[in-house]
């Protein structure tokens, strides 16, 4: 890719350069033409029966310049006198109406009266002296400065054709283009092995960072789910059977006695307890995805028994059909916006929506709650929600967070298939 913007590069400016030198070239040659046209011919010439437009003085001025315009050297011609204050009078043209006619003079072209400087240009023919000429196409225009034969200041002007130029340069953008397109296309077969043997350790090091993801995610769940079997094959049974003995032991006393009231009151706050034991197990190791899928776990998770009825709505648009390792982020992050929402953000509902597109899950959640300035440093309830971030963005995903203040938060993630 990168080579073939080079190779454009290379080829305009080619052609740009090419296009200056050809157009420097024909402006030299013009002027070369035009100062060889001024001393030669127009000076010798200008004698004062000349400038008095006698009809001898113009014959031979006409017979010595109309023969240069046949032979091609020169399409138009015509000869100034100094009229003063930045004017010339035309002592001559091969366009008979302008002889005798006054016309105001750029300043460039005005100070080349009496001296042997050049001026030249591309003309665009769109100046009052050029109403005659107009619609020849492209021409070359080149005043110069000369003197007549009693050494009075003249100014000879010449149009010639700009047609050559076109062709000029082509053929020297032949002459020039196969050099740098040679050094691009030698280069870019030097540099391919290298290239290929990048790309090759580039593929090697994203599929060892997948592979370190899977087994970061796999061992990460198996440790979730020893710490899960312990609390639920220790402390929770224990706790339970806790439970059982302090309701057997507050039936067998009086009821209404201080002891049998302390009892019921422990016990209920063994209860809540075991309840909150059990809620954290399921955020420690959550519904078996690789049975129920995410869009299960997700509709489970929304209706746990912890959370108000009717505060969590799901949303999903079918199939979900993403692998292992991004059904388990996009469950984390889903449970820990679901958290913040409940736990800090002082929600009344809760919307999680997930969808799949060509190459990615995408999953929201939405909370009406009070929100927060997400320019300003994240209280310590936002700590889980950086630590997801992180990990979706090692997997290669994204999650946006988007709050303000009494405006609510969207959690926004996609995790690549």
């Amino acid at each position: 890719m990168w080579n073939l913007v080079a190779l454009v590069f290379v080829v305009t400016g080619v052609v740009l350069v090419s296009w200056v030198i050809a157009r420097n070239e024909t402006l030299r040659d013009a002027e070369v033409t035009a100062r060889a046209v001024a001393e030669s011919i127009v000076a010798p010439l200008a004698d004062n029966d000349f400038h008095a437009h006698a009809p001898a003085a113009m014959a031979r001025m006409n017979e010595a310049l109309e023969n240069r315009a046949r032979d091609g050297s020169l399409s138009h011609v015509k000869v100034w006198a100094d009229a003063g204050n930045g004017f010339g009078t035309v002592l001559w043209s091969d366009e008979q109406p302008l002889i005798g006619r006054t016309f105001e003079l750029s300043a460039a072209e005005y100070a080349v009266f009496g001296t042997r400087d050049t001026v030249s240009e591309i003309s665009d023919l769109e100046k009052e002296e050029n109403e005659l000429e107009r619609g020849e196409g492209r021409l070359v225009e080149v005043y110069t400065g000369t003197r007549d034969a009693s050494g009075a200041p003249l100014l000879f002007e010449v149009y010639i054709s700009a047609a050559q130029l076109p062709e000029d340069v082509r053929a020297m953008v032949g002459v020039i283009l196969p050099l740098p397109i040679a050094a691009v296309v030698t280069l870019s077969l030097a540099t391919l092995p290298l290239a290929m043997s990048l790309a090759h350790r580039v593929d090697r090091g994203q599929q060892q960072m997948r592979a370190m993801l899977v087994n970061a995610a796999e061992s990460s769940d198996l440790e979730r789910r020893r710490i899960a079997q312990d609390l639920h094959d220790g402390v929770v049974q224990d706790l339970a059977g806790i439970g059982y003995a302090l309701d057997s032991d507050a039936r067998h006393l009086p009821e209404g006695g201080a002891l049998r009231r302390h009892l019921e009151h422990t016990g209920e706050i063994l209860r809540r307890d075991l309840a909150a034991l059990r809620t954290l197990m399921t955020d420690i190791y959550p519904p078996d995805l690789s049975t129920k899928g995410l869009a299960e776990s997700v509709r489970e998770l929304a209706h746990r028994e912890d959370l108000p009825a009717g505060l969590v709505r799901v949303e999903v648009e079918e199939p979900l059909d993403s692998n292992p390792v991004t059904d388990r982020l996009a469950f984390r992050a889903i449970r820990e916006a679901l958290r913040n929402a409940v736990e800090h953000a002082d929600a009344s509902s809760v919307l999680i929506r997930m969808w799949q597109t060509d190459s990615s899950v995408v999953f929201e959640v939405v909370d009406d709650g009070v929100g927060f300035d997400p320019t300003l440093p994240g209280p310590e309830g936002h700590f889980g929600m950086r630590l997801i971030s992180e990990m979706v963005g090692n997997a290669g995903g994204t999650l946006l967070i988007d709050s303000s203040v009494g405006g609510g938060t969207r959690v926004r993630g996609e995790l690549p298939l």
